[in-house]
């Protein structure tokens, strides 16, 4: 449950931390599928359903950059999409219920894992609500050489902001850069933020993964909009 002043910084400037939500053992569980949904989507190649892949290969091998939806290969995160602690959360920020739209896994691997320019996740979304929102859950440690989450607060009262060309990517003159916020977040923390919200992370830098579980919301008075289709999810059973 979120306190009256991080609802209201919610609204007023686009975002939320919530540090230590799970505890170590939690965690250490979250990890463990994580490695095994690797192993249920190995070998990890370009162009299989569900996989992005890392542009570059780390001493030889590939490695994830992501995996969605993950719900139904994962008994331990469908229960995570149901907890209490994050369902509360999203609907004291939506003053009703909430529909789980978005579930995936960022793996940010050790040495080569990319980064991701300045965008906002409705530019993606465009046909969906406009009140959607993220919860970023740290399964590791994120310190500055890792990679670390950054945002632009307030950025979600200027609807879409001027991108480069026909993309999602934001030009450097469409908002204050300088306003940008680094989350050196520890595992367990929590950020939650407005599907406007500009936010952007630098490349893994690290000898150490930077992984974090990604789910997104909507109100339920904006219908059961859960965007995966059946034909990717009947992939890997």
């Amino acid at each position: 449950m979120l306190t009256n002043e991080q609802v209201r910084q919610y609204h007023d400037e686009g975002y939320t931390l919530v540090t230590g939500l799970f505890e170590q053992e939690e965690i250490e569980r979250f990890r463990q599928a994580f490695d095994e949904l690797e192993e249920i989507v190995s070998p990890v190649e370009r162009g299989k359903p569900r996989l992005q892949v890392e542009k570059d290969l780390d001493r030889g091998r590939a490695r994830l950059r992501m995996i969605e939806p993950l719900i139904d290969l994962s008994p331990t995160f469908k229960e995570l999409t149901e907890d209490s602690r994050i369902v509360s959360m999203a609907e004291d920020i939506f003053c009703e219920g909430a529909y789980l739209f978005e579930d995936k896994l960022n793996y940010k691997p050790a040495r080569v894992g990319s980064g991701f320019p300045l965008h906002q996740d409705r530019s993606y979304w465009m046909k969906y609500s406009r009140n959607l929102l993220s919860f970023f859950i740290h399964i590791d440690d994120a310190p500055l050489e890792t990679g670390p989450m950054k945002l632009i607060p307030g950025t979600q009262k200027q609807d879409i902001l001027k991108t480069v060309g026909e993309g999602h990517y934001i030009t450097n003159e469409a908002t204050e850069r300088d306003q940008m916020l680094t989350f050196e977040s520890k595992a367990g923390d929590v950020l939650i933020f407005h599907c406007l919200t500009a936010h952007e992370s630098d490349p893994n830098q690290s000898d150490q993964d930077r992984r974090a579980i990604v789910l997104s919301y909507n109100p339920k008075s904006d219908g059961n909009q859960y965007r995966y289709n059946e034909e990717l999810l009947g992939t890997y059973h």
